[in-house]
């Protein structure tokens, strides 16, 4: 069976880990989902980074949305990365920097165009998505040696750059979340997600002046940005973990800076809807969908 990207999603999916990355305490996994079949031509690849406010979480936590994506002819790469308390800002974000590189270095063997990798993240992956997508080659965000398809590690440097970005209530300003998340500590109907937001955030970050440099909003709104790719983003209604506040001042600086941002909002949805199955969950997955098509559209 012949298959390419289409967003009637008929494919039936395959997945499986892989390592994609050697770090000092082993090799880091990627799940790779896959349409089945045989391209009709190199397929378009995206690259995800989960949330868990750069301390929990693994590449297993986007299976509703990796399974989706690839059913309609994408191929998905949900990885596995460092995060705090054990590791410190960059050390993710060199890892997602990898993520990407080690699709393009082997896109021959799965059977992806190199030219048409996007990336994918929710919450603080899509701190972590935003991130690289912004500052391709950025010396902070390499040091990560990729696996090559011979069983080798490729040198740590190379392109890391991505067609488009994609990115769910994403914590765009880590700084901008902290102080939310301690001016709620004494608020009894977010007291405990409150406490958990300022442990994981200095757990990663360290101190507020990483949080700052980290924030892709100030990257953009300081002329740092070395790219702009066409950004998707989603944003719940109903956030208490990201207030819109921090999604807002994101869009107006990507637009500001010249930018292509598109913001879906979802009605009564609250943060972290897209692990678990729900209407806003099918929607999403459509409209990323969509998004993605029209991506393609614009690079044959």
């Amino acid at each position: 069976m012949k298959i390419g990207f289409d967003q009637s999603a008929p494919y039936e999916v395959e997945e499986g880990d892989v390592a994609f990355a050697r770090l000092p305490g082993g090799d880091a996994l990627a799940r790779v989902y896959r349409p089945k079949g045989t391209p009709a031509a190199p397929l378009a690849a995206l690259v995800d980074v989960h949330g868990g406010a750069w301390a929990r979480g693994d590449r297993h936590v986007g299976i509703h949305h990796g399974r989706g994506l690839a059913a309609c002819g994408l191929v998905v790469v949900s990885l596995d990365f460092r995060q705090g308390p054990d590791h410190k800002h960059p050390a993710a974000a060199q890892d997602v920097s990898a993520g990407v590189r080690w699709v393009r270095v082997n896109a021959t063997a799965l059977g992806v165009d190199p030219a048409r990798i996007g990336i994918l993240g929710h919450s603080s992956g899509g701190h972590l998505a935003l991130l690289v997508a912004t500052q391709p080659g950025l010396d902070a965000h390499a040091g990560t040696p990729i696996a090559l398809a011979d069983g080798s590690l490729g040198a740590s440097a190379g392109d890391d750059a991505v067609a488009f970005a994609i990115a769910l209530y994403p914590v765009a300003d880590p700084l901008a979340r902290y102080r939310y998340a301690l001016g709620r500590k004494n608020d009894p109907t977010f007291a405990e997600g409150a406490a958990r937001l300022v442990a994981s955030s200095l757990g990663y970050f360290a101190d507020e002046a990483a949080m700052a440099g980290a924030s892709v909003t100030g990257v953009i709104e300081a002329g740092r940005a070395r790219s702009l790719p066409p950004t998707w983003i989603a944003q719940p209604e109903t956030d208490d973990n990201v207030p819109a506040a921090i999604t807002d001042a994101l869009v107006r600086a990507y637009e500001k800076a010249g930018g292509a941002i598109e913001r879906v909002r979802f009605p009564g949805a609250k943060h972290g809807f897209i692990g678990q199955v729900s209407a806003d969950t099918t929607k999403c997955i459509a409209d990323m969908r969509d998004f993605i098509g029209r991506q393609l559209a614009r690079t044959p």
